[in-house]
């Protein structure tokens, strides 16, 4: 497959599917994105930027492979592959490396995992880490200093210091404490994993659902779950019943809430079980948000809740971005951090 025979699919000339495998803004939107679908569909895949014939664009200028590399830490590894948002947040990545006829390398890394070669050996042109290099050797960590890195759904690194995108998590808790106030509930709840506050640094969400709560007078209390990410994603009675135990404590003091913000699917999917067994019927006497939108998680609930979008194709696209900005800006010193707004659907 080549770009004359996808050009003769799209009805246009080559030159009009070269520019949008460019990136060229002289071709209408309609047009490039009947092209980049003929070239999903016939699983068409530009070569890199450096391998390509002719002179080289200075828009590719800082590009030697065409390769960028996702790294995730090998603690982390199950997570991702069982973790529905952060599929998204890879689909967003492949699409916008793609759209730039680029090509991705996944590698996971730790104490017992080192670098993937081609990282090692300098075979990419920059790295996209989620959610951190803890667990990093500190030779890794000096390899990693010579590419441009961004990090991705991903709190501060002391480490080593690079971009970010992220989900803007105060806009998140506002979003979630104004549907509740809206809703005229008085006495309202937030509940978390605790891992997510530590490693994402969702406090930044308690403190904006917190402080809209109390500008509406209402009676916002926090709830932490002494569980990982991780811990959510499996079946396992012994953990259940902890969520049991806290949650039934939290419930027994002070007034009880009517609504209740849960800061991902994954908790709020435990949470629907526990408070029917306890009597409560939701979407009577209680009402849920949730976030993340993770339509595999929700399915099953009933009533099923609302859930914030934090929009994770589009923050793997941002990422993708940024390391390609950052590419091309190597002298530019400041970090940057983009935050990228949530939505309900």
């Amino acid at each position: 497959m080549s770009i004359v025979e996808i050009a003769k699919l799209a009805g246009v000339s080559h030159t009009t599917v070269s520019r949008v495998i460019n990136n060229e803004g002289s071709v209408s939107p309609e047009t490039a994105i009947k092209i980049r679908a003929i070239m999903k569909e016939m699983g068409y895949v530009p070569k890199p930027p450096a391998m390509r014939p002719g002179p080289r664009r200075a828009s590719d200028v800082g590009f030697k492979t065409g390769n960028i590399a996702f790294l995730t830490s090998s603690e982390s590894l199950k997570i991702l592959i069982n973790s529905p948002i952060m599929a998204n947040v890879l689909h967003g990545i492949e699409e916008a490396l793609a759209s730039h006829g680029m090509s991705m390398v996944q590698g996971a890394v730790g104490v017992k995992r080192p670098l993937p070669p081609i990282v090692a050996k300098g075979g990419v042109d920059g790295v996209i880490v989620w959610p951190h290099l803890d667990d990093v050797s500190s030779e890794a960590i000096e390899i990693l200093r010579g590419y441009k890195v961004v990090y991705v759904m991903s709190g501060a690194s002391e480490r080593l210091s690079a971009d970010r995108v992220r989900v803007n998590h105060g806009k998140v808790g506002r979003l979630a404490a104004n549907y509740l106030a809206s809703k005229g509930y008085q006495n309202i709840a937030y509940v978390t994993p605790s891992s997510l506050m530590s490693r994402i640094n969702l406090c930044d969400r308690w403190a904006a659902f917190s402080a809209l709560a109390k500008e509406h007078g209402l009676n916002a209390r926090q709830c932490v779950i002494e569980q990982s990410h991780f811990d959510l994603m499996e079946i396992d009675k012994d953990r259940d019943l902890l969520i049991q135990k806290t949650l039934e404590e939290f419930l027994t003091q002070g007034e009880r809430p009517t609504g209740m913000f849960v800061t991902c699917d994954a908790l709020t999917a435990k949470i629907y079980p526990i408070l029917k067994g306890l009597g409560i019927q939701i979407g009577r006497d209680f009402e849920i948000i949730s976030c993340n939108n993770e339509t595999s998680l929700l399915a099953g609930l009933e009533p099923r809740p609302i859930s914030i979008d934090i929009q994770p194709e589009h923050i793997g696209r941002k990422a993708v971005e940024q390391l390609r900005w950052r590419i091309f800006h190597p002298d530019e010193e400041s970090q940057i951090t983009i935050e990228v707004s949530p939505k309900f659907l």
